[in-house]
Order: C-alpha cells, then sequence, then structure tokens
C-alpha cells in the first residue's frame, strides 16, 4: 500500500508542472503580446486561440499512439519524459518574441513559438492522464488518486498565477523579465514532469487489449459511451468558463481595480490555501454523497462567488480578492476532485462493456475539447477588448470604460452563462458510483 501511495503521489506531481505551464501562458499572454509585442489584441487572442486548434487536432494521433506503444519502459512514460523537454524549453521561447523587428516578424513567431508549447503539453498530458485508469480499477481508490491531482494542480497554479506575475514585476516588468521568467518556470516544470515520469516506474501499466480495432470504430464506441459524451459536454463548458477567467483576471486587477501584478499574487496564493484545505473535506463528503452531486454543488458554488467581481472596487480590492478566491478553492476544488474521478470511471466503463483498454484514445479526446475550450477564452476576450475600445497605447489602469466592459463580461457573464448550461447537461449523467446504502448502477448504455 505504501508503494501505491508513493506511485500515486508521483504520478500526482506531474501535474504541478503541466497546470503551472498552462497556467503561466493563460495569464499572461495576453498581456504580454498586447503591451509588450504591441500586437493587437483580437490578433494576440486569434493567434493562442489558433495554436491551441491546430495542435488539438493532434491529440486523437497521440492518444492512438500510447494505447499501441510498447517499451520497455511502458506505453506512457517514454512520452512523458520527452514531453518533460519539450515543455522545459517552450515556455522561454514563447516569451521571447517582443525583440522581432516588426509586428509582423513578430505575430509569426509568437504562433510557431505557441504551437511548439501546444504539442510539448500534448505529448506530456496525454498518456499521464490515461495513466490513472491502468493504475487501479477501484473507483473509490481514483477519487484518492486524483485528491494528490488536485493538490499539485493548485500548487502548480499557485506558480503559474501568482508566481509567474510575482516575477515578471520582480524583474522589471519589460519582454526581458517574461523571458527570464519563462526560463525559470520553464525549468521547474521540467523537473516535475521528469519526477512523474521517475516515479510511476512501479505504475501497474500491463492492461493491454491486442486489437486491430480501426479507429473509427474508437470513436463509434465513444459517441455511444453516454456518460462520457455527457462529461465531455460537461468539460466543454467549464473549460471555457476557466479560460475566460484565467484570461481576463490579470486585466481585471489591472484594468478594473487599478492594482498591480502582486494582487494576482495574493489572489494565488489564498486560492491555493483554500484548496488545500478543502480537499480533504470533500474526499470525506465522497463516502456519502456521488460524485455527481459534488460536482454540481462546487458548480453552483462557483457561480454564486463569482458575482463578487461585480462590488469589488479599488478601495476594496484586496478584501474581494480575497474573499473571492476563498471561495473560488472551496468550490473549485469540489468541481475538480469529483469531475476528474468522473472521467476515469467513463472510460473504465468503456472496458467492462467492450473487453478492450483504449485509454489513450479517450484522453486524447478530453485533452482534445480541453484545448478547444481554453481556445475560446483569449479569442473571446481579445474581440470583446477590440471591440470595446481597449487601448495598448495607454496605461492599464486609465483605460475606457468600455474596456472595463469587455474585462466583466469575460471575467463574470461569459462564465456564468457557460457554468449554468453545465449545470443543466449534467442532469443526463446517469453513471453513479457507489455511496453507503446504494450500489453502484452501470446505466448510459
Amino acid at each position: 500500500m505504501a508503494v501505491r501511495r508513493l506511485t500515486a503521489i508521483a504520478w500526482g506531481a506531474g501535474s504541478f508542472g503541466t497546470i503551472a505551464y498552462l497556467n503561466f501562458v493563460t495569464a499572461l499572454i495576453l498581456l504580454y503580446l498586447t503591451v509588450e509585442v504591441q500586437l493587437e489584441p483580437f490578433v494576440a487572442g486569434a493567434l493562442v486561440a489558433a495554436a491551441r486548434v491546430v495542435d488539438a487536432f493532434l491529440d486523437p494521433l497521440m492518444g492512438w499512439l500510447t494505447d499501441r506503444t510498447q517499451t520497455r519502459l511502458g506505453r506512457r512514460r517514454p512520452y512523458l519524459f520527452v514531453g518533460a523537454l519539450v515543455c522545459g524549453a517552450a515556455l522561454p521561447l514563447v516569451y521571447s518574441v517582443h525583440s522581432m523587428s516588426t509586428p509582423a516578424t513578430a505575430a509569426a513567431i509568437a504562433f510557431v513559438a505557441l504551437v511548439v508549447y501546444s504539442i510539448g503539453f500534448t505529448v506530456f498530458n496525454v498518456p499521464y492522464l490515461a495513466m490513472p485508469v491502468e493504475m487501479t480499477e477501484d473507483r473509490g481508490e481514483r477519487l484518492s488518486i486524483m485528491s494528490y491531482r488536485v493538490t499539485f494542480m493548485m500548487l502548480g497554479g499557485l506558480l503559474g498565477n501568482a508566481g509567474g506575475p510575482a516575477l515578471v514585476d520582480l524583474l522589471g516588468g519589460d519582454g526581458r523579465a517574461y523571458q527570464l521568467t519563462g526560463i525559470i518556470i520553464g525549468a521547474v516544470v521540467a523537473m516535475f514532469m521528469l519526477a512523474a515520469f521517475a516515479g510511476t516506474a512501479s505504475a501497474n501499466a500491463s492492461r493491454r487489449t491486442e486489437t486491430n480495432t480501426r479507429y473509427a470504430e474508437h470513436l463509434s464506441a465513444m459517441l455511444q459511451n453516454r456518460p462520457f459524451m455527457t462529461l465531455i459536454g460537461f468539460k466543454v463548458l467549464q473549460f471555457i468558463a476557466i479560460a475566460a477567467v484565467s484570461s481576463t483576471l490579470a486585466f481585471y486587477v489591472t484594468v478594473v481595480l487599478k492594482q498591480d501584478f502582486r494582487l494576482l499574487s495574493v489572489f494565488g496564493v489564498v486560492v491555493t490555501l483554500s484548496i488545500v484545505v478543502a480537499v480533504p473535506v470533500w474526499r470525506r463528503l465522497g463516502d456519502s454523497m456521488t460524485k455527481r452531486r459534488g460536482v454540481v454543488i462546487g458548480v453552483v458554488g462557483e457561480m454564486v462567488s463569482s458575482l463578487v467581481w461585480l462590488v469589488a472596487t479599488p478601495d476594496t480590492a484586496y478584501t474581494a480578492v480575497v474573499v473571492r478566491a476563498v471561495l473560488a478553492g472551496v468550490f473549485g476544488s469540489a468541481i475538480l476532485l469529483n469531475s476528474q474521478a468522473m472521467w476515469l470511471d467513463t472510460i473504465d466503463y468503456d472496458r467492462q462493456r467492450s473487453g478492450i483498454s483504449r485509454e489513450g484514445v479517450y484522453t486524447s479526446i478530453y485533452v482534445f475539447v480541453e484545448r478547444l475550450g481554453y481556445s475560446v477564452g483569449p479569442l473571446a476576450l481579445g474581440a470583446l477588448l477590440s471591440l470595446l475600445h481597449f487601448d495598448k497605447t495607454q496605461p492599464l489602469d486609465q483605460q475606457p470604460a468600455s474596456a472595463e466592459l469587455a474585462v466583466y463580461i469575460g471575467i463574470v457573464w461569459l462564465p456564468l452563462a457557460m457554468y449554468g448550461m453545465a449545470v443543466l447537461l449534467l442532469s443526463r449523467y446517469t453513471l453513479e458510483d457507489s455511496v453507503p446504502g446504494r450500489t453502484a448502477t452501470n446505466e448510459g448504455a
């Protein structure tokens, strides 16, 4: 049991790397491209979205490859090693386009760098997320494994969302500061990803189905897996909401609340502490309620608490941000912990029905919709900022009221709409886990 726990912890450590990697770019890339590189907001948002969409179509291929790979290191782990190296090099590359001679050149190089950044994420993340389905067949134990992941995710989020902006400020706030921060965070990201590679050497990865099943047949099976398709629909909406908030938060702090990046650090620290405290509570509550109910509670709580952004002012900035951060940590951890475990259950549900192990293919579709969802956030915000007259030549705390409206739409109203639809969609999820006094069902066929 001790080895299994250590393996689960080592696997979870990989999420520190993936989330720090993802969030450092999501949080600051639009500001960097508009303020330091001087691209128009819509162009910057379109570049980020296009790079993610291009790479999204490689996700299914990555999943298919990992399911068919056979090496002495296992099916998944070789890709973790390669992905860690690419991700470590990609972050400084993304933040090195400010020295380009013309905006057109900068835009082209930025696009290439963002594609490399996205491919690195795919190479690591698709096989990485497929691993826990093989590690255990117990649905309750998957919740425990995911609790380690959620904790590391939040610590990685703290580095990406708070540590990154703080380092940029500390190093001078110019293009070179972004570049140096990319080098530092890239090194940390690679280190944690390599720790996941090294620490999962003893993880169970023996389950492999010899099959000549065509990819079209895999897709057909997924379309017939109603719990999985319902959860995918939920995840699309959730990822759009998360990307909208993540892309907008730096603008909200600077444009609306007239504060510097230090407030982002406060938000990140408080969110992380709140999640570290809340995850064990939600894990214990999972013994007496279904995962779906835990997700619904988290989503409704997130919707209500997002209204805090509407009443915050420059004078109440720190108080409002701390309150919102606590609520985001408490309710966000419920969504993350339970929905991640539900996703593993839906993949195993297919294996039980078909006898075919295709964790990589399923994971690639999950990452595919994650990428598409995350692409909507920066694209929508960039379009809103351009449409409502954000002026890249003016200081961030002196933007017109119309630009503030664009920020409010991105951080409040768009996420509310997405989460509202997500709650309705969850009513169609029928694959329940066992709770005391209830027998697990296998509905959803």
